[in-house]
């Protein structure tokens, strides 16, 4: 028998994989509410193990990556860095707070596989840090980051990504680049992003919770309305739109149902936006050079949906306003990366090809009425 946990309330109980007992509902993660089970929550936010630090982790943390369930949440309770749910046995009374202090020595093997000593198990122990990505969470400054290795081409696509959302006024994650020299003289690079929930002040719960696997836009579309309606909360219909029309713009290919969702008042549980736009490392260029095709990129996807587009033809921002912020981007990026010679034109003629593909796919849609 366990005992979920927000913060030190108790919330639900669950009795093997099945949740047997929803004590406060509106605390409760939504999945639970729409009759998923334990398993699927607590998979839902664990270290993808294939991730080869996090191999080094397991074994830090004396767990096999073929460890049962009831292993994993006896070292890491199901704690993440943005939200205050966990999980505890029964005849157990441990402190949240506790749980989730830092440990360096753990982070540093989540970030770069290798610790100097034998590590104390206790405080955070990064099973909860999700993404294929070597990664870790760092409290520096009575805050956490995410420290997050990629290759120079995330680097440079998720860093635009970022300044050019950011002078579009888009709600996004704050970015930055961080240098650092290797023992062996060699420049490490990584990019850094602030916890957006202010200190869990407010708990993250991804689209999975609530859409499971179905990203269909017109599905999420009325699903979101129907949240709105419900919980009489506002935008967050047009915040979704504008969250993929700036994908399709980007380029983005790796939007999808976990790192995407909302924020929910701590205290009530209401929703009440959805979450910043994040994770952009494989915008743009990253996975290729990005060349418009209107027979088969992201925009025409986009375009497709008829929610989409009719919300965004009252949305859409103006050209003017992007090759503003593309010029902007361009110029903070260089200056992030001084010493690249990398073409960014061809960044910011793919942005304008697929706004103008946007722009005259609704000009024709109004024509037709």
């Amino acid at each position: 028998m366990y005992k979920i946990m927000h913060k030190n309330r108790v919330i639900a109980k669950a009795s093997n994989d099945s949740i047997s007992e929803i004590m406060i509902s509106e605390l409760c993660p939504a999945c639970f509410c729409e009759g998923m089970d334990l398993e699927f929550w607590l998979k839902s936010r664990s270290v993808d193990i294939h991730r080869s630090h996090s191999r080094q982790l397991y074994k830090a943390l004396r767990l096999k990556t073929d460890s049962e369930l009831p292993e994993i949440i006896n070292i890491g309770h199901g704690i993440s860095i943005t939200d205050n749910w966990w999980i505890q046995r029964e005849n157990e009374n441990l402190d949240y707070c506790s749980l989730k202090e830092y440990n360096e020595d753990i982070a540093r093997i989540a970030f770069s596989g290798s610790a100097d000593k034998e590590i104390t198990v206790k405080g955070y122990t990064e099973l909860g840090t999700l993404g294929s990505y070597e990664k870790a969470w760092r409290y520096i400054n009575d805050n956490w980051y995410m420290f997050k290795r990629e290759n120079q081409a995330e680097l440079i696509s998720e860093y635009y990504s970022y300044c050019f959302l950011k002078q579009m006024n888009v709600p996004v994650a704050d970015y930055k680049v961080q240098r650092t020299r290797s023992e062996l003289g060699l420049t490490e690079e990584c990019i850094i992003t602030k916890d957006f929930t202010d200190n869990c002040r407010f708990d993250f719960e991804p689209f999975l919770n609530y859409f499971h696997d179905n990203e269909d836009h017109e599905y999420i579309v009325s699903k979101l309305k129907s949240i709105e309606a419900k919980q009489k909360v506002e935008g967050l219909t047009d915040s979704y739109v504008r969250m993929c029309f700036y994908d399709a713009l980007l380029f983005n290919v790796d939007r999808h149902n976990v790192n995407a969702g909302f924020l929910r008042d701590s205290e009530t549980g209401k929703i009440v936006s959805l979450a910043p736009c994040y994770d952009y490392n494989l915008a743009l260029g990253a996975t290729k050079t990005p060349r418009f095709n209107k027979s088969g990129d992201l925009m025409k996807y986009f375009t497709a949906s008829e929610s989409c587009l009719y919300r965004i033809g009252e949305l859409l921002p103006t050209k003017a306003d992007i090759i503003a912020a593309l010029k902007e981007a361009t110029k903070i990026t260089k200056e992030a990366f001084p010493i690249i010679d990398f073409e960014y034109s061809i960044f910011e003629k793919y942005v304008l090809s697929a706004y103008d593909y946007c722009a005259e796919t609704m000009q024709i849609l109004k024509k037709g009425f």
